[in-house]
Parts: C-alpha cells; structure tokens; sequence
C-alpha cells in the first residue's frame, strides 16, 4: 500500500527528511531537490559544486538530494523522476530505489537523453519519494549488522563503493 499525504506530512515532521518543506508534500509522493553537488566523469575536476551544472547531449552526471531522508524500518522507497524533466529528456537511469532502514543523502544518476544541452539548478525539484508499506519488518533492514548496507549515512553525492 502507498502511503498518502497524511503520513508523508508526519514522517517528514518527526524526522524523515531534513530539511522537511510541507509545500512539497504530494498527495501520494515527497519531492526531493538536487544539490550543488556533482560528479561528472567527462569533467576536470571530476567533482565539483557550483549552483548548476550543464548537461550535454549523451553526457551523464551524479547528483545527491538536498534532503537527508530516513526510511522507515516497515517502508520501502521508490524514487521516480519528476515528468517534467522526463518531458525534457532528462532520466535518471539507474538506481531507483530506497530498502526499509536506509538514512542518508539519496545519490542520483542523471543523463541527458536530448538533442541539445540543459542546465540543471541546484535547489530545484528532481525526483518524488514513494512510500510503500511493508506487510511487516524485514528481519534484516538496511543499515542493520549483517547487511549489504554499503551506503547507509551517506553525505553528498556518493561514488561507487565496491
């Protein structure tokens, strides 16, 4: 079952995202903004802040939320891309998805599937949190000893960690 505003209000009040805006509260969703922070393999520097970053045709970069969210340890997360940067061929490619327990900055991968280039800002409204409840906990969360928690308490835009 996905969790409606009601909930996303109370969870994003006693904690859940920091820093919590209730003007992004949707009736079935959260909004999440992009940071100044950015990762790009075709630049120099590859990592870099600055207040928006131009994304060319083909070219890919990882960002983070400026939000730092704490997942329930009965709710799972999936995160999907806002349409209107879908209806600009903006896509956010790959991993999608927050395991019950995770805490921390949400890394995203951004790819500009476009003809021509588009600058993304920091602060602006990227992606929604979808909250789906769990029939109950799972015995390992993520973050838990045990786990294959690589990324739990992550700041920033995170890299791979193999």
């Amino acid at each position: 079952m996905i969790k409606p505003d009601s909930w996303i209000r109370q969870w994003g009040a006693s904690g859940g995202a920091d820093p919590f805006e209730p003007e992004q509260v949707n009736s079935a969703s959260y909004d999440v903004r992009v940071s100044d922070h950015w990762v790009c393999p075709t630049r120099d520097p590859q990592e870099f802040r600055a207040p928006h970053v131009t994304l060319f045709p083909g070219e890919v970069v990882l960002a983070s939320t400026l939000e730092y969210v704490r997942i329930p340890r009965d709710v799972a997360c999936d995160l999907k891309l806002k349409s209107t940067l879908g209806r600009l061929w903006i896509n956010h490619s790959l991993a999608g998805w927050c395991d019950p327990g995770f805490e921390g900055d949400i890394t995203l991968e951004l790819q500009n599937l476009g003809p021509i280039p588009f600058q993304l800002d920091a602060g602006r409204r990227i992606a929604q949190l979808i909250f789906i409840a769990m029939e109950s906990e799972p015995e390992v969360a993520y973050g838990d000893p045990g786990s294959s928690s690589h990324y739990q308490g992550q700041r920033g835009t995170t890299r791979a960690r193999t």
